[in-house]
């Protein structure tokens, strides 16, 4: 007993060096997506739908304000300051996943919104609806991500991670993707979705930032592809009470 404890001490001090204390911190913040929500009650009631189908579709990703993570601090991808930014790279998001909201009954087309047709500040759907008009767009699909990570043992969520180090400690990442359908002229809000997805890990299998942001990745692409069968689902009931009788 003596001598595993030992060696486990020995183990713990060589990870230590080898990861030169190295730490990953986790991505930052989801857009608060009540910016994107009409001021007052008499305003929700007075935005109407009037989009005509088939509708082109504008995808775009909102965050908080200086939202950051482990990969776009490397590649970029992040546009706007303000009450929230946006995220024109597409880190987790499959190009299979955008086809099958093209292929929905009655859709025309899915596009994506870039900086060149945003202002550089951003305070609320007006600008992301001026963008996808812009484009010719009728509806607006706006997401974001909430990404946290959680030691097993620790009830708050953890702020940074220690890359490496025990043998025995769990981490749980968690994702919730939330999202809008917009109407492009009025502001009028479709529905609303959301999808949650889980991970668990040891910790010492995050050997570096690298395959700890893995772990971030692989929990939000999940979350993401059940946020798109959310939406798949509910278009024929969203198709039924919203489609003008040709």
């Amino acid at each position: 007993m003596k001598h595993f404890t030992l060696g486990l001490a020995a183990w713990l001090v060589a990870a230590w060096a080898l990861t030169g204390c190295a730490t990953y911190i986790p991505p930052g913040a989801k857009a608060d997506l009540q910016v994107f929500a009409p001021p007052s009650i008499q305003q929700g009631f007075e935005a109407k739908a009037v989009a005509t189908f088939p509708v082109t579709v504008a995808a775009v990703r909102v965050q908080a304000p200086g939202y950051s993570n482990y990969f776009l601090e490397s590649n970029g991808g992040v546009f706007g300051s303000g009450r929230f930014s946006v995220v024109t790279a597409h880190e987790v998001e499959d190009q299979a996943q955008f086809d099958r909201l093209s292929a929905l009954p009655k859709v025309a087309g899915l596009v994506s919104i870039n900086r060149m047709l945003l202002p550089q500040r951003l305070d609320s759907d007006l600008q992301i609806r001026e963008g996808a008009s812009r484009l010719q767009a009728d509806m607006v699909f706006l997401y974001t991500f909430d990404t946290a990570f959680f030691d097993t043992d620790v009830s708050k969520p953890l702020t940074v991670i220690t890359l490496g180090l025990s043998p025995t400690r769990r981490i749980a990442a968690t994702t919730t993707v939330s999202a809008l359908l917009m109407d492009t002229r009025t502001g009028f809000i479709y529905a609303a979705f959301e999808a949650t997805a889980k991970t668990e890990t040891i910790a010492t299998s995050w050997g570096s930032r690298d395959t700890a942001d893995q772990e971030r990745r692989k929990t939000e692409k999940h979350a993401f592809g059940k946020l798109i069968e959310e939406v798949t689902s509910g278009w024929p009931r969203l198709l039924a009470r919203y489609e003008k009788p040709g």
